[in-house]
């Protein structure tokens, strides 16, 4: 029971005693003599009252004054929670403030990164679609393979000159596909081929005669070249292989061959310094030297190294070595050529350079014996 239950009922009890009281001493008095009672009835209520009034104010101040510590007690209860929530308030607040700046920085940074990424992404599109561009531009084949031999990208001349199609092509084995067969029909070992071995040790890889297939089955000559790919850890993340159809062209070189081979005169082609690098069938008979034994070798010294009468024949001098220096053509009707065994064959010869773009690559020498010619 509370205490509030508590004080009414002794209020009540209190209140129905004393009314007792007085109705018993109000019966008696008017049953009896009222001389009997010691003092008289009107005095006795104003005591009984006065007592019962004294014990109310007494007991209400009592109770009061508990109520008064208890509601001080409870009011500084109610201050120290309400200082602790005000604290707890304020802390609240500045961690919500905190947080929510941080989010703020945490956002910020995140659209600034978003952004710089879309943007990345954009260039690296715009880059990706200029590259390509440029990669369809290119009159050679290219592809690109990563470290398993699987084609990463191509261009449109490769697509062309293979008959896949850039989908067929990506996601598949470059081997398996153009590089699987030699020429004489043997498999061609995946270890062997130099375009694995690019992407395998880290070397440049040039091939100027080998053949690919195409997707109906055909093969054709190829010469091409292998370069691996490095990240910028500097491993090695595949390679781009740059390739030329030059089936046409060996056609047309076997065709100048048979030309060259065919003519009665000798044909021989020098660099700028004056070496062999190529001869026809009458040059290689009428010096008596087969082609391994001039080619890259020096005309003069092998060939044109004395006048008739057997005197040196200075370099400087020579119109050959000058058609090489000057760009000039050089003929001569009365000079001398050494075979190998020794001996000398007069000969006519006109030397003429060779040009390519605007820069001389060499000369090219025409000759004839005139002794078999006077024969």
């Amino acid at each position: 029971m509370n205490n509030n239950s508590r004080s009414t009922l002794l209020y009540s009890l209190l209140f129905s005693i004393v009314a007792m009281l007085l109705y018993f001493l109000d019966y008696k008095i008017r049953t009896n003599n009222s001389g009997s009672l010691f003092i008289p009835y009107d005095i006795l209520s104003f005591i009984v009252l006065l007592v019962l009034y004294g014990i109310t104010v007494f007991y209400s101040t009592s109770e009061g004054s508990k109520f008064q510590e208890r509601y001080n007690s409870l009011q500084k209860k109610y201050t120290t929670c309400a200082q602790s929530l005000d604290d707890v308030q304020s802390s609240l607040d500045d961690a919500v403030e905190k947080k929510t700046f941080e989010m703020a920085v945490i956002n910020g940074s995140l659209n600034r990164e978003i952004a710089e990424r879309i943007q990345a992404e954009t260039e690296g599109l715009k880059l990706r679609k200029r590259l390509q561009t440029i990669l369809n531009s290119a009159g050679d084949g290219i592809f690109g393979i990563d470290t398993k031999g699987f084609v990463t990208f191509s261009n449109h001349k490769a697509t062309e000159i293979l008959g896949w199609t850039e989908k067929e092509l990506i996601g598949t084995s470059h081997h398996d596909l153009v590089h699987h067969t030699r020429v004489n029909g043997d498999e061609f070992p995946i270890e062997e081929c130099p375009i694995y071995m690019a992407y395998n040790d880290g070397q440049v890889h040039h091939e100027t005669n080998d053949i690919f297939w195409t997707k109906s089955g055909k093969r054709f000559s190829v010469e091409y070249t292998s370069t691996p790919l490095f990240d910028e850890r500097k491993n090695i993340i595949g390679a781009v292989v740059v390739f030329k159809d030059i089936s046409k062209a060996k056609k047309i070189q076997k065709q100048l061959d048979l030309i060259v081979n065919s003519t009665g005169e000798g044909i021989l082609g020098l660099d700028n310094n004056g070496n062999v690098t190529f001869m026809n069938k009458a040059a290689s008979i009428m010096l008596g030297r087969e082609m391994d034994e001039l080619i890259d070798k020096p005309h003069h010294q092998l060939v044109h190294h004395s006048h008739p009468n057997g005197d040196q024949y200075k370099e400087e001098d020579c119109p050959i070595l000058n058609s090489c220096r000057n760009g000039q053509v050089h003929f001569k009707s009365d000079d001398v050529f050494w075979n190998k065994d020794g001996s000398s064959f007069a000969v006519e010869y006109t030397s003429t350079p060779i040009i390519e773009g605007k820069h001389q690559s060499g000369a090219v020498v025409v000759f004839r014996d005139l002794t078999t010619f006077s024969t």
